[in-house]
């Protein structure tokens, strides 16, 4: 097809109706916010866990060591075999926090912008939940870290006269070395310490991987693992810069309030609700709620990379 200069100008022939129409659809909406949320939320990718809380607080076990109290012993034929108990890890409790916002769209919103007015603003929702919710993980995580790693130099120096891989990968045979079931998978750190990380990834490296993206060339340089940047760390957070297994870490608890005008789940994401303002005040309410508390049940197989100088 002939590329044709300038573009026809868009037409906005019954978009009012199909806007409405899709406005009015709870599972339509709950689609769109979900497909949105699942690219940005951190707190799922490193706090896999999953648990409904009732009452609005999850009752949950830490540091629960992946060996019985007593070593296993020799057994004669005929013996009795040796009891011993499975001590559990000491109890915490969480209370669960309903996170969410409503954003108006206009009607004239709708009759100038179509369905980038909805687009926007269910954007505009999965970004404060998010920010909300990850932040909050972060704080709870960054609180409950007792291992720290320092680095061989600070990353803000020349690349050749520092070593962040080697920071890394000393940080996760500390997790590995524990012999208590825990395997390194992630990297978590800001925009910044990525840049310097990926930028170092592509130096050493060679020229072997010439012209292959640094990520690329990283996950080759510290195998199964990935690294993930966020912006919504802790302010009271140092050094931001974390080596865990994501798969043992923790966990999200969440709660099912059972209202009936919501459509979601909020163990995988938001709930949503769209209504026409019933201020009548020309325009249409989308929410989006998510009841959670992140738990962090296994401390230990998270540590934080100290005198990188990637904040400073």
């Amino acid at each position: 097809m002939p590329h044709i200069y300038p573009p026809a100008p868009p037409t906005l022939s019954g978009d009012i109706l199909t806007i409405s129409r899709f406005l009015n659809s709870p599972a339509l909406v709950q689609r769109r916010l979900r497909t949105i949320a699942e690219a940005r939320f951190l707190a799922d990718s490193i706090l896999q866990g999953r648990y409904e809380a009732s009452g609005g607080a999850l009752l949950y076990e830490q540091t629960e060591s992946i060996y019985t109290s007593k070593p296993p012993e020799a057994v004669n034929a005929g013996a009795e075999y040796p009891r011993t108990p499975a001590t559990p890890g000491p109890a915490a409790l969480a209370g669960i926090t309903k996170w969410g916002s409503d954003v108006p769209i206009t009607d004239e919103h709708v009759k100038r912008y179509g369905r980038r007015a909805v687009d926007v603003a269910l954007l505009k929702i999965t970004n404060y939940v998010v920010k909300q919710v990850d932040t909050v993980a972060m704080t709870a995580i960054n609180a409950a870290v007792t291992l720290t790693q320092a680095v061989q130099g600070s990353w803000t120096v020349p690349v050749t006269a520092t070593d962040p891989i080697m920071d890394i990968l000393l940080a996760a045979a500390q997790i590995n070395s524990q012999d208590q079931g825990y395997t390194a998978d992630t990297v978590v750190t800001t925009d910044q310490g990525w840049a310097r990380l990926m930028g170092h990834a592509k130096l050493i490296t060679g020229s072997q991987f010439q012209g292959r993206p640094p990520a690329e060339i990283l996950s080759e340089i510290l195998p199964g693992m990935r690294v993930l940047p966020t912006n919504n760390t802790p302010p009271a957070a140092t050094d931001k810069l974390w080596v865990l297994d994501s798969t043992m870490l923790g966990g999200l608890a969440y709660e099912r309030l059972e209202s009936p005008e919501y459509a979601g789940d909020p163990a995988n994401g938001m709930e949503s609700w769209t209504r026409r303002d019933p201020a009548a005040n020309d325009q249409w309410l989308v929410r989006g709620r998510r009841p959670i508390v992140p738990v962090v049940q296994e401390p230990k197989c998270i540590v934080q990379i100290t005198g990188s100088g990637i904040n400073s």
